[in-house]
C-alpha cells in the first residue's frame, strides 16, 4: 500500500475507533496510465473529478476550468476563482524561444472543509493545475494541462506538498514534492522529478528520492537517470558517521514516461523497493 493511501485508510479507521498500523509500506511503483493527447484541440474543455467513495470529510468534486488552445499572456491565464501559485519561463523545447510553466490553484471557499480528526480544524482541499505553453509567434500553445502529478490535498495530516518552487534550468523543468505526515505513519520523503520536452510531450528524464523512517532512523537515497537508465541507491541511517558507497544498477530499456503517465508524483517510484 502506498504511503498516502495507507495514511488515509489508517485515519478513517481511527475515526471509527478501530486499531491502526503505521503506514510504512514500501514506496512501490505506480503503473503508468494510458497515454493522453499532448496537444488538445481546440483547447481543453476542463474536467470534473469526484473524490471517490472514501470521502469522510465530504470534499466536493474538483472542477477544472476550460483552457484555450493558445494564449498570449501567462499572467492572465488564471480563470475566475483560480490564482497563479507559480509562474516561470524558460526554453523547454530547445528552439531558443521562451516557454511558460504555470501552477494554478483554485480559490473556492467550498473546498475548505471542516476536519474533526487529526490535523487542522479546517483543511484546504483546493486542487492545482499544471500548465505548459510552448512559445510561438509571440504567444503560447497549450501543450500540457495536468492535475494528477501535484495531486489534490485530501489527507489533513500531510504537510504542504509543494514547499519548494519549481524551476527551469538548462531546458529541464524540476518539480520538488514533500511528504511528511504528522500522524498515521513514520515515513517522510522528498522527491525531485525532472522533465524535458521530447517527442512532442513533457517527459520524465530524472527522479531523485530521499526517505527517512523516523521510527528506525533508516534512510534511503535514490537517483534515477532515465536517459542513461542508471540508478544510484544509498541505504544508511541518520546517525551514521559516513554513508556507505552507492549501489549502482540499470533499468531495463523503456520509453520515457509523459507527465500524464507518471500519475501522482507522491505515489510514483521508478524502482520497486526491495527492502
Amino acid at each position: 500500500m502506498k504511503p498516502t493511501v495507507a495514511i488515509a485508510a489508517s485515519l478513517i479507521l481511527a475515526a471509527c475507533g478501530q486499531p491502526t498500523e503505521a503506514a510504512d509500506a514500501p514506496h512501490a511503483p505506480a503503473p503508468p496510465s494510458a497515454p493522453q493527447a499532448t496537444v488538445p484541440s481546440p483547447g481543453w474543455a476542463g474536467a470534473v473529478v469526484p473524490v471517490g467513495d472514501d470521502n469522510p470529510l465530504g470534499v466536493p468534486p474538483a472542477v477544472y476550468p476550460p483552457l484555450p488552445a493558445r494564449f498570449t499572456d501567462p499572467a492572465a491565464l488564471a480563470p475566475k476563482g483560480w490564482r497563479i501559485e507559480h509562474r516561470l519561463t524558460g526554453d523547454l523545447s530547445g528552439d531558443g524561444v521562451a516557454d511558460a510553466v504555470l501552477i494554478l490553484r483554485q480559490n473556492d471557499p467550498a473546498n475548505v472543509v471542516r476536519n474533526d480528526g487529526f490535523g487542522p480544524d479546517t483543511f484546504d482541499t483546493n486542487p492545482r493545475l499544471l500548465i505548459v505553453g510552448l512559445g510561438r509567434d509571440g504567444g503560447y500553445d497549450l501543450v500540457v494541462h495536468n492535475h494528477t502529478f501535484i495531486a489534490r490535498p485530501l489527507v489533513p495530516v500531510l504537510d504542504e506538498v509543494l514547499e519548494t518552487a519549481p524551476e527551469i534550468r538548462d531546458g529541464t523543468l524540476s518539480i520538488a514534492l514533500h511528504f511528511f505526515p504528522s500522524a498515521g505513519g513514520w515515513t517522510m520523503f522528498d522527491s525531485v522529478s525532472r522533465f524535458r520536452w521530447r517527442d512532442d510531450a513533457l517527459r520524465l528524464i530524472g527522479h531523485d528520492y530521499s526517505e527517512v523512517a523516523r521510527n528506525t532512523g533508516q534512510t534511503l537515497d535514490r537517483s534515477v537517470n532515465f536517459l542513461s537508465r542508471r540508478v544510484s541507491t544509498v541505504r544508511s541511517t541518520i546517525d551514521a558517521a559516513k554513508d556507505p558507497p552507492a549501489v549502482w544498477s540499470t533499468l531495463p530499456p523503456g520509453p520515457l514516461l509523459t507527465i500524464d503517465q507518471v500519475g501522482d508524483g507522491l505515489e510514483y517510484s521508478p524502482v520497486e523497493d526491495d527492502a
